[in-house]
This record gives structure tokens, sequence and C-alpha cells, in this order.
């Protein structure tokens, strides 16, 4: 089982206004033992973004070559995603751009063979946030974008989403883990699934080896990554927040997940200075992950043994 990460664990500065070259950010990965990783398409208003400029698709060649000659394993990777309620999603042009950035995610993640592409449900504040109509809503918006990811041979994975915290709504869509499953159910097709973010479950309080149970089957790939709950969606490595992993990763065994370990901690590393210390912090990340396989295997084997 691979131990993934996502590219952006080496993003520069405390306000991230640029991406270290992905390519880059491979070889950095592959040099602390990662094999495998969560590629970042979606920090569209980065000026480094890769999808930007009509030159994208040779980047995008260029990315894939990077990995063939590392080895490098290309899971699963971060679509494009905006809260359709900010003020800044509604600017001018705003929507189209990101529409188009989508559109370019998906068809560069086929060139790259990503199984499978992660994206957050919308939430319609104007609805009164009501299940039907939201889903009728995400139909609307994400039907078009399954379909080029089909054709592309790249699944969608639907993410468990955090409360709002900042108060700007009372709930948000796929919040609660019934909702997700009904949406992904309503597709009826198995290139849609759902991405477990444990963070996100973690600051709904919820009990994630109930919640994974529930999920079941449907589940495609994972954002692993820990908070203290009531705080913020903090992205720490494992074991330095709240949540039960060995409860988790038993959970994970049991309904047979055999994608990626992928950790979505970048935080662990970014706010780091470059050099020796950040690619520390990386370490960490890394040798969290070898601790969480290794309680996943001995799940498995107990499992086996019964």
């Amino acid at each position: 089982m691979d131990i993934s990460t996502v590219t952006g664990i080496y993003v520069e500065g405390k306000s991230a206004p640029e991406s270290m070259d992905e390519n880059a950010a491979l070889q950095k990965l592959y040099d602390i033992g990662f094999r495998a990783a969560d590629v970042g398409l979606a920090s569209l208003e980065h000026e480094s973004y890769i999808l930007r400029g009509d030159d994208w698709q040779q980047k995008v060649d260029k990315l894939g070559e990077t990995a063939a000659k590392l080895g490098m394993n290309l899971f699963q990777c971060h679509l494009p995603f905006y809260p359709t309620h900010l003020p800044r999603f509604r600017r001018e042009g705003f929507p189209e751009y990101f529409d188009e950035c989508m559109r370019r995610a998906y068809i560069a993640a086929g060139m790259l063979g990503i199984r499978w592409g992660v994206v957050h449900p919308r939430t319609y504040p104007e609805y009164n946030h009501e299940s039907k109509a939201c889903l009728e809503a995400n139909h609307a918006y994400y039907d078009k974008f399954v379909e080029l990811g089909i054709k592309q041979g790249v699944g969608t994975a639907m993410e468990n989403l955090n409360p709002p915290m900042d108060r700007t709504m009372s709930t948000r869509y796929c919040q609660h883990y019934d909702q997700l499953i009904e949406l992904v159910d309503s597709y009826r097709d198995p290139m849609v699934g759902i991405c477990w973010d444990t963070g996100h479950a973690n600051q709904n309080h919820f009990d994630q080896a109930r919640a994974l149970r529930a999920v079941g089957s449907r589940l495609r790939v994972l954002h692993l990554n820990d908070n203290h709950r009531g705080i913020r969606d903090e992205h720490l490595a494992p074991f330095m927040g709240e949540i039960d992993w060995q409860a988790t990763m038993e959970a994970l065994a049991e309904i047979g997940y055999s994608g990626a370990l992928n950790l979505e901690t970048g935080k662990v590393a970014k706010f780091l200075p470059k050099g020796p210390f950040r690619d520390a912090g990386v370490r960490l990340v890394f040798e969290a992950g070898k601790t969480l396989r290794a309680i996943f295997e001995q799940a498995q084997a107990r499992g086996r043994e019964n």
C-alpha cells in the first residue's frame, strides 16, 4: 500500500503566494521516501498554477515524464474547488475561468494517468440548504465534468466537508456523510465515489469508524490529517491532534480499502523555512504514514485470522 502526500506540502511562504514547481516537488517527495503523490490541480489563483497559460499541456506532459522517471504513482489529485457563496467566486468572469480550469484539470489528470480527482460538493444557501435542492444543483453543475472524467479514465471522488467556521452560513452540503452517500449513490456509477477527509470528520465530532463503515465500498481515496476538533481545519500529521487512529485504520481495513494512504498534511511543513527544516517536517509526515500503514496491515492480518 502506497504512502502518499500532497505536492502542495512544498508550497512557499505563509500566505502561499505560489507553489514550488510540481516537478521539483515530486523529486523532493521521492528523495524523502514517498512513492506516490496527490497532485495539486486546485490552486487556480496562484501565478505558478500548472494549468495556466497556453502551454499547460506541455507542462503536464513534463510532469508526467518526471513521475515516470521517478516511478511515482500519481493515484489521485485535487481538482479546483471554491465555495460558491464567497464574493470572489461571484466576481465577473471568475465562474467561467473556474469552469475552464476544471475542464483542463480533468484532461490533465487523464494525461497523467491519475485514477481519482477529488471535488467538493457545492453548498447552496439560497435553497436554505435543502438536501434535495442541493443534490439536484450539484448534478446540474458536476454531471458534465463527471462525464468528461469518465472519458479521460478519471473517476470523481466527492469529499465530506467540514462545518463552516466563519459563520457565513449555517451548514454545508455533504458536511454529513449521509448526504454524501446519497449524492454519490444517485450517480449509480462506479466512477463516482467518496474521498474521506478525517480532519473534516473530526471537526464534525463524528465517530470515524462508524462513518467509514457507513461509507463502505464507496470509498475511493483518502485525505488523512489530524486536528483539534473545535478549532479549525489544521491539516496536522496523524497523532498530532485528537483522532483515534487505531480505530480509524481498523475500520479502513474492515471495509476493504485498497487505495493509497494519502496524507493531506500540507500545513505541517508549509510554514517552516525551506531547506533541511522543511524537509524534516515532510519526513515526519512520511513516518506518520508508515505508522498508519503498520496499524492497517496488523488489522488486515487479524481480519484474515478471524
